[in-house]
């Protein structure tokens, strides 16, 4: 697996669920790519995806590594990144065998709720049960 192929099976999982590609922020659609003002002053980050929910937004990104070296330094500042999100919240899809060691990179990001309460860290299997959640037309 590449990362090209994680970001494919995501947007895959997102289009099964009934979400449409598309710049209207209507709910159940999602934008792709999408650039933002990054930790460092000057700089932009890119959230992989914004899902437009009955619920709220989802930011979610994609995290993909096999060598070994610098994954922890990069999940260290996803949580940084979390922790500021404008999103209701903050998804890291994980995938290489470096950050699937050991579900590493998962228990990692997901021990640092306290930093980042928006925070949820998963494999793609587990992306459409997670988003179930957000899935359901709002009370009236």
């Amino acid at each position: 697996m590449c990362r090209k192929l994680l970001l494919q099976q995501t947007s895959s999982v997102l289009e099964t669920m009934g979400f449409k590609q598309g710049s209207s922020k209507d709910i159940f659609t999602y934008q792709y790519n999408v650039k933002y003002p990054s930790i460092f002053e000057g700089k932009n980050d890119h959230a992989h995806f914004v899902l437009y929910t009955p619920h709220g937004t989802v930011q979610l990104v994609v995290k993909f590594q096999e060598s070994p070296g610098t994954a922890m330094e990069k999940l260290g500042y996803t949580v940084m990144d979390a922790a500021r999100t404008e999103h209701t919240r903050y998804v890291v899809v994980c995938g290489g065998s470096e950050l699937m060691k050991h579900n590493c990179a998962i228990h990692f990001l997901n021990d640092r709720k306290f930093i980042a309460s928006r925070l949820h860290a998963l494999y793609v299997n587990d992306l459409s049960e997670y988003l179930k959640q957000f899935m359901l037309p709002e009370a009236a």
